[in-house]
């Protein structure tokens, strides 16, 4: 877990108040946000959505493309995230969960967020409950833990079925400089096509299929963040 964040606990965070990024200026310099299956298909209206070497026990992950360089977010302009849909890994700021090396899963929440001058949400309200707002992100991050899961299983799947190929996209920005983005994987069409009719009836029925195509369609927004790139 990063420096930045801190274990949740209740007596220690009682009376505590959490300041909440409405602009989420904490994704500013980020390029690359990791997403979930199932908002795979409105996160592909929005952004390219490719996969990436993951250094945890899954071998890949799933992101969506906010720039075409590192520290670079060209969905940022003017403080504010400009986008109709913003991933679940970006809303559930300023927490996050967090595993022991024995996969034990805890909440933890940023430091800088917190704060006792009443600056933003509460955590507890006046008899030291839960506040509404603490219950609420408990639900969201539990089931972003749930919807991690079938990430990491969708993934899994794409890799025994050998879907994945590194690809290089280039492009220019204006200036007459040839560029490329390297490190991302996409499945491939080809090879999507050549499977057998069992495995493709498997994706199907795991809902995995509809993931595959929305990914796909998403790759046509790449040209969107190269012009974003070229007009910030």
């Amino acid at each position: 877990m990063s420096d930045k964040f801190e274990v949740f606990n209740v007596e220690k965070h009682k009376g505590q108040y959490v300041k909440v990024d409405a602009n989420f200026s904490h994704i500013k310099d980020q390029h690359v946000v990791p997403i979930t299956p199932i908002e795979i298909a409105k996160v592909a209206l929005n952004f390219p959505v490719c996969f990436m070497k993951s250094s945890d026990e899954n071998p890949f992950k799933m992101v969506a493309i906010l720039g075409l360089e590192s520290g670079r977010n060209v969905f940022y302009n003017d403080g504010h995230f400009k986008a109709m849909y913003v991933p679940q890994h970006v809303k559930k700021h300023p927490f996050t969960l967090a595993k022991t090396p024995e996969g034990q899963v805890f909440l933890a929440v940023e430091t800088a967020a917190l704060n006792t001058e009443k600056n933003g949400e509460a955590l507890f309200d006046n008899v030291g409950e839960p506040s509404d707002y603490l219950i609420y992100k408990q639900v969201e991050l539990k089931e972003l833990a749930r919807q991690e899961e079938l990430s990491t299983q969708f993934t899994s799947r794409l890799v025994e079925l050998g879907l994945l190929t590194e690809c290089s996209f280039k492009f220019d920005l204006g200036d007459g400089q040839k560029k490329q983005i390297s490190g991302l994987y996409s499945v491939d069409r080809d090879l999507l096509k050549s499977l057998d009719d069992e495995s493709l009836l498997s994706l199907q029925k795991q809902g995995m299929l509809e993931a595959i195509y929305s990914h796909l369609v998403s790759l046509g927004q790449f040209q969107r963040v190269i012009d974003l790139s070229a007009n910030t």
